[in-house]
């Protein structure tokens, strides 16, 4: 732990524009953020999200900081109240499913590999698994103040508490996690004791509250289970002195974009923010941005400083764009010099150039298109677009208008260019999009579907065509479309475009970025034409397998289960995440589908791709059915509808 008047020596430098103060004050606390955040929350996908929103709260909220030796008390405060809302907002999802949550990579495996954990360690890190919600967050804070990293003080802060109620819920967890050492203990036990065996019919592997008491109550009961097979030392003595989990370096790169972003914004100011989450949000600054570079370089060392088994170097940095086409209506000569040919149809004159020139245009709708979309539909009521080098139907292309739009040539939607000048909750990013008059107005926020168009899986960093949509910044951003289950939840579908996840995490209190979308009207909403193993959307143009495959596979596997399906004696392939999403149906989970033409959908279950995720080559991109989200990240086996 640092000397408190080191680091409020730093905070004051920082908070007064001090680019390598605030650089070093990142640097030093990403692992903190990181490792609070990794043992309370255990998803990998989850922790990522915590662990970037809150580095990007506290740099924004910086300036704004009143009590400077008050930093690292405030920077767990905004931690903590980001854990704790992704762990209610998963506890609601998971009591309206009435299911289990998805079995994912955890933050305790990563511990027990990077730290090489093993004996009574490693059955501490495991138990922490049985652990309620509830107690995960106490367990982090607790563990973080037995390596030294903060105090007792500190603790309470993160739970919003006093120091002496902090020391009950200690001492709850605590209570709990021995119940999960003797979980562990006797789950590892060769051979199983027979009557536990017993106990265990009908559990599917994953730790959980209800089989927790089950085990606990066989193993405090059978003499076999409940004999410790050595002396049990007390976890505070185990975790005395422990090291950090190292952050991941992909995290780490992940972080810093946002910071080149968006995120120093507002340090080099004076605050004069209005509270937000318990801590005063800065007003954005352009000054302020000029420190923004050194923040990033500052979370890539961090990543390497802490790095005891170091992750693969990112991908996207080392891969080309992929090719794609960008039109240009013409117009008054551009100042942009470029290659260009000239394609003449029955309807317009397009050119189709190498450089995204800037042309003073009108950008009406455009007419032929293949069939209406209505405002907010929440289908795909046109073909999907791929990206162009997949070699798949309806490459992606757009048409700059010149007016500070854009249309795209495959769906016909219009675009805004650039997007909303500041980041808004769901509301107010309905509103502006409403009262957006670029081009004549008549704009809307798009729906999950229509942004999930332009996203581009195959690039990352941003995972969207940067000649078409300068400026992007790899963040979230909203769509139109709220969360299904229970609309008084508060929570509305977003979209990543660090690299193109879909998520419906998003709180509609919470801030991100907004990109505004038009479009004809009309219903939107497809007619499947059903036959017995094949579903037809005449608005996209692609038939689908009506089934799937019968069992989990492998994404290698369920490509070559594709090309080798035999149905109407058809060419069938696995289909781009694009492609796959247009089959959502938003107003409805478990599965988020049509299953009058799907009837044997699986949700809760992964369904592969064809495209290779951008941030790593080695995964491939799936969607789960349970409501429609998407990820790349830790699945191994998923099954497979084929598309024509």
């Amino acid at each position: 732990m640092s000397d408190p008047r080191d680091l409020r020596r730093l905070v004051v430098a920082a908070q007064s524009g001090d680019g390598k103060a605030l650089d070093e004050l990142v640097r030093t606390h990403l692992p903190l953020v990181y490792n609070l955040a990794g043992r309370a929350l255990s998803s990998v996908a989850d922790i990522d999200d915590v662990v970037q929103e809150t580095m990007l709260r506290v740099v924004e909220g910086l300036a704004a900081l009143r009590r400077p030796d008050s930093f690292r008390r405030w920077l767990i405060t905004i931690t903590a109240r980001e854990v704790g809302a992704r762990q209610q907002a998963a506890a609601r999802r998971t009591v309206a499913l009435d299911t289990a949550p998805e079995p994912v990579a955890d933050f305790e495996g990563l511990a027990i590999l990077r730290l090489r954990l093993s004996g009574q360690r490693r059955q501490v890190a495991e138990a922490a698994r049985w652990l309620d919600a509830d107690h995960r967050l106490v367990l982090s804070l607790w563990w973080l103040e037995n390596a030294g990293e903060m105090r007792r003080e500190d603790t309470a802060a993160g739970l919003d508490t006093t120091v002496a109620y902090a020391g009950v819920r200690v001492q709850r967890m605590l209570d709990q996690l021995a119940v999960g050492r003797s979980v562990v203990e006797a789950l590892s036990r060769t051979p199983t004791c027979s009557a536990l065996s017993s106990v265990l019919a009908g559990w599917d592997g994953v730790p959980a509250p209800l089989w927790r008491k089950r085990i606990g109550r066989h193993v405090r009961d059978c003499p076999a289970c409940s004999l410790p097979s050595r002396e049990r030392i007390p976890a505070e003595r185990l975790l005395i002195g422990a090291l950090l989990v190292p952050v991941p370096a992909g995290l780490a790169v992940a972080v810093a974009a946002a910071s080149t972003t968006e995120g120093a914004a507002g340090v080099a100011v004076a605050a004069e923010g209005a509270k937000h989450g318990g801590f005063l949000r800065a007003p954005r600054s352009t000054a302020a941005k000029t420190v923004a570079a050194g923040v990033a370089t500052a979370l890539v060392a961090a990543a390497v400083a802490y790095a005891a088994v170091p992750d693969p170097p990112t991908p996207a940095a080392q891969q080309a764009d992929p090719p794609s086409v960008t039109t240009v209506l013409p117009g008054p000569p551009s100042t942009t010099t470029s290659m260009t040919t000239t394609i003449t149809t029955t309807t317009t004159t397009t050119t189709v150039t190498t450089t995204a020139a800037t042309v003073s245009a009108a950008s009406p709708l455009t007419t032929g298109c293949p069939s209406e979309h209505g405002p907010g539909a929440p289908w795909a009521n046109w073909p999907v677009p791929n990206p162009p080098a997949a070699g798949r139907p309806n490459p992606a292309a757009y048409a700059i208008l010149g007016d500070g739009t854009v249309r795209d040539q495959v769906t016909c939607l219009v675009w805004q260019r650039g997007i909303a000048p500041t980041v808004l909750d769901w509301a107010a990013a309905k509103q502006y999009c409403a009262g957006l008059t670029l081009a004549g107005g008549g704009w809307r926020l798009p729906t999950r579907v229509e942004l999930t168009s332009i996203a581009d899986h195959s690039r990352a960093q941003p995972a969207i065509d940067v000649e078409a949509f300068p400026g992007t910044p790899p963040r979230f951003f909203w769509t139109a479309t709220p969360w299904a289950i229970h609309p008084h939840m508060a929570l509305a579908w977003r979209m990543n475009f660090y690299e193109g996840l879909a998520t419906n995490g998003g709180r509609q209190v919470d801030l991100y970025h907004v990109r505004c979308v038009r479009s004809a009207t009309g219903s939107g909403r497809p007619s499947y034409r059903i036959t017995a193993d094949q579903v037809t959307d005449p608005n996209t143009g692609l038939t689908w397998q009506r089934g799937t495959s019968p069992t989990a596979m492998t994404a290698q596997e369920a490509t070559a289960y594709c090309a080798a399906l035999a149905i109407g004696g058809h060419r069938w392939r696995l289909p781009g995440l694009r492609e796959l999403s247009s089959t959502v149906d938003d107003s409805r989970v478990a599965p988020a589908i049509d299953v009058a033409a799907f009837p044997d959908t699986a949700n809760k279950t992964w369904y592969w791709t064809a495209d290779t995720a951008a941030p790593d080559p080695s995964a491939r991109w799936a969607l789960n059915y349970d409501d429609g989200f998407t990820n790349y990240r830790n699945i191994t086996t998923g099954r497979a509808r084929c598309v024509r």
